[in-house]
């Protein structure tokens, strides 16, 4: 089993959902983040003053596969993110060990 790990631009998530559910990978959690890459920085205005903005909101989108599913998750992930332009994102590869279900008991079966 493996942890796939993409930290996207917000506005793809509609595409990135859709091509993951295209490929029968429909469960994911999405947590909100910030960060700093090679993206250009972008600059705000507050009560008149510009500023730069050092960090920029992303998605970070996590989900779990079989180890035969890798190359179908980064697929359908970069074929939705993909815009062809600098802080489309990237995408990790991480075993684990063992899963758990919560509702199963501790003598049940790994998820």
């Amino acid at each position: 089993m493996k942890r796939v790990e993409a930290v996207i631009r917000s506005e793809r998530l509609g595409e990135v959902a859709a091509c993951l559910e295209e490929a029968h990978l429909a469960g994911f959690t999405i947590s909100d983040v910030r960060g700093h890459g090679r993206a250009p920085e972008r600059t705000g205005e507050y009560r008149g003053q510009t500023y730069e903005m050092l960090v920029t909101h992303k998605l970070l989108i996590t989900l779990f596969v079989e180890d035969d599913e890798i190359d179908k998750a980064v697929a359908a992930i970069s074929s939705g993110a993909a815009t062809g332009e600098i802080g489309d994102g990237l995408i990790a590869v991480s075993p684990v060990d063992s899963m758990y279900r919560i509702a199963a008991s501790p003598a049940a079966q790994s998820a």
